[in-house]
């Protein structure tokens, strides 16, 4: 109750709003200064050189036709030595007056003013670097992105637009130089796994740190380091403390070996112990395959349904067993599982790549989804499609040739990867190709360059383009799969060099389509927030509750913060689940037993979260009694210990464990028992 009454005292409410206007007045400030340096920083050598020659030439001039009047005084040393003093202010020539010829009054002011050109360059280039440390220094609500490469650079692309972005890397000077560095983008220069670097990026009021590092190891660094940062910071100043609980730093670690992201989160989870500090990780390669399908989804994946869904769908070919073509074929899986009916005949997949048998048997222990799925591997040192795919046929209809819906040409190298799209177009022929036939995606360095050069497709409202329906229309950011256009010849514009076979041929830029991240939705906490209140929600309505009666009752985007924050900490209470009773968290495997608690565990695991909300609720301030709608002072009736609960309340609190296993299972992670250490 005091931090509440505190927030709502006048003086505290007028504090925060003079502090905020500050903050905005000294970013508008700090932008638009930063905006005069780099033209300064542009402009003014230009400026020097062409104003210091123009007033040299005229300097010597008018010093040849002062000092040629009086031949007894006239030397080229005099001339020279007295049209250089000019740019240094020296008025000794001057000391007589009389009329001086016009070429020499012009030079006598133009060479100063060239001068003071110069010493401000000179100024400028010796401050900048200075000036845009003390700004990054003192940053606010800014993302930090360590390291330079193909992933960072995306990051920095894509961000900049929107968000102001403080790089952090030894080589960031040559990554974005002054004359292409956005007017977003500052740098700093340095280890970003050193202390002293971070914080001179201003990590302690970031919102997010992308650590983009060429290993896994030094992305871990960074993380560790981070943390490291904001826990000082937190001891230091209670205030700060208070904004991260509310606004933790979110730290995202790239990782360069997806079989080490279950492993890494598993450790994460179980040791989720950071107030003010969240740590996740990533692979490029899996958010493009989530990016590649979102866009190229076969059609039992996509919002209409598949048709049949006992049915056996056409196959799909993943050429090439990159990270992106392993992630491709785990995501095909993943969908498949979440999509089919029950009884459904298993998808069929043809993989081919060099140790493609390999690969799919090392793909199978990890990836449980592959159980429902179909993997027909060739072994094939080129990741050329399979003869045997024009083959395929369907048992159910006979022997009738069915050919693939897509092929996902996924080679690491592009031009390879290009060669291969080709030379499945030729195999297929143009009249299978198209819009609804076969359709080959390439993954390719630069999807634009390449769009224009095969010609894209249209957008919908294109002149030039068909007069679809936009809601129909569907690309690699759109939050759903899209729909196919109606049937008919296809418009197209004038400007490609090469054809793309009737829409047959489509290109997909690993990180120009699965960058930025959305912090949120990477977050796993958060994503397990988001999955206990769904599955909250779906207890409560199909019992008879009417959504939005309750503050409760409502979907998570329109959830208050402090109901939010309670998913959260429920999210985060896992970790103590799982080391109070010697638990660890593992990769799902295919053939794993599934976790179930036993009634002793279950009891005692439903007091214990009771228990915990209670704490979280009235460390928040929220007291017993009963709810008052619109009331300044929270309540609640459930605020009372175990035994006086109502039955349906202890229920919930067993439904609250009973999915954890299920909550967990979503990011691929299982619960193990350790078997207890003997005594001694």
């Amino acid at each position: 109750m005091g931090r509440l009454a505190r927030e709502l005292d006048p003086r505290h409410l007028l504090g925060g709003v003079v502090a905020r206007a500050a903050r905005l007045y000294a970013t508008l400030l700090f932008g638009r200064m930063g905006r005069i340096g780099r033209w300064l920083r542009r402009h003014l050598l230009g400026t020097f050189l062409v104003l210091g020659l123009i007033a040299f030439v005229l300097s010597l001039i008018g010093a040849y036709q002062h000092f040629s009047a009086d031949p007894a005084a006239f030397t080229w040393a005099n001339v020279i030595f007295f049209a250089s003093t000019l740019f240094l202010a020296d008025g000794t020539m001057f000391e007589n007056g009389g009329q001086f010829p016009p070429a020499l009054e012009v030079a006598r002011f133009l060479a100063p003013l060239a001068t003071a050109v110069g010493v401000a360059d000179a100024a400028s280039t010796l401050f900048a670097h200075r000036f845009e440390r003390f700004r990054a220094r003192h940053a606010h609500r800014h993302v930090i992105v360590c390291g330079t490469g193909p992933t960072a650079s995306a990051l920095v692309d894509k961000l900049v637009g929107s968000s102001r972005v403080v790089l952090v890397a030894e080589d960031a000077e040559r990554e974005y130089p002054d004359a292409e560095r956005p007017p977003n983008l500052l740098r700093v220069i340095g280890d970003p796994v050193e202390r002293l670097v971070l914080a001179s990026a201003g990590i302690t009021r970031a919102d997010v740190v992308y650590s983009c590092l060429d290993d896994t190891a030094s992305n871990l660094a960074v993380a560790l380091t981070a943390r490291g940062v904001v826990r000082s910071s937190r001891a230091g100043s209670r205030r700060l403390s208070t904004t991260r609980l509310d606004h933790p730093l979110r730290c995202l670690a790239q990782v360069g070996d997806l079989s080490l992201l279950p492993h890494l989160r598993a450790r994460r989870i179980g040791l989720e112990n950071d107030p003010g500090f969240r740590l996740d990780f990533f692979a490029v390669e899996v958010l493009g395959a989530h990016a590649m399908l979102n866009g190229n989804a076969p059609a039992w994946a996509r919002p209409d349904g598949f048709p049949d869904p006992r049915a056996r769908p056409a196959p799909v070919v993943v050429l090439g067993l990159s990270d992106l073509g392993q992630a491709v074929v785990m995501e095909l899986a993943r969908r498949w599982r979440d999509n089919s009916a029950p009884g459904a005949p298993p998808l069929r997949i043809v993989l081919s790549g060099r140790n493609a048998t390999l690969e799919a048997a090392a793909m199978r222990s990890r990836e449980p989804a592959l159980a429902r799925v179909e993997l027909m591997a060739h072994d094939s040192p080129s990741g050329e499609l399979p003869g045997a795919v024009l083959e395929l046929d369907d048992p159910v209809e006979g022997t009738r040739t069915v050919p693939p819906e897509f092929v996902y040409v996924c080679h690491g190298d592009e031009e390879e990867a290009l060669l291969r799209g080709l030379e499945v177009a030729r195999a297929l022929g143009a009249t299978s190709l198209g819009e609804h036939g076969t359709r080959v995606v390439v993954r390719t360095g630069r999807q634009r360059s390449f769009e224009d050069v095969f010609g894209s497709r249209e957008a919908p409202g294109d002149p030039d383009g068909p007069d679809d329906d936009p809601d129909d229309a569907g690309g690699p950011d759109d939050p759903d799969p899209p729909v196919p256009p109606p049937p008919g010849p296809r418009r197209r514009g004038g400007g490609a060099l090469l054809d793309d076979v009737q829409g047959g041929l489509r290109f997909f830029a690993v990180n120009d389509e699965a960058l930025p991240l959305d912090p949120g939705a990477n977050d796993l906490i958060e994503r397990f927030a988001r999955i206990i209140h769904e599955k909250y929600l779906f207890k409560e309505l199909t019992g008879g509750a009417v959504l939005r009666t309750r503050r409760s009752l409502r979907p998570w985007d329109e959830l208050d913060d402090d109901l939010r924050a309670a998913n959260l900490a429920q999210a985060i209470g896992y970790s103590d689940v799982l080391r109070r009773r010697n638990w660890m968290l593992m990769p799902a495997g295919e053939h794993d037993p599934e976790f179930v608690f036993t009634p002793e565990e279950l009891a005692e695991l439903a007091r214990e979260e009771h228990a915990r909300w209670r704490r979280e609720r009235e460390s928040r301030g929220v007291r017993y009694g009963p709810v008052e709608r619109g009331g300044s002072d929270p309540r609640h009736p459930s605020l009372v210990d175990w035994e006086q609960l109502s039955p349906a309340d202890q229920d919930r609190d067993r439904d609250v464990v009973r999915n954890m296993p299920e909550v967990l299972a979503m990011a691929g992670l299982r619960i193990v028992r350790m078997t207890p250490r003997p005594p001694g």
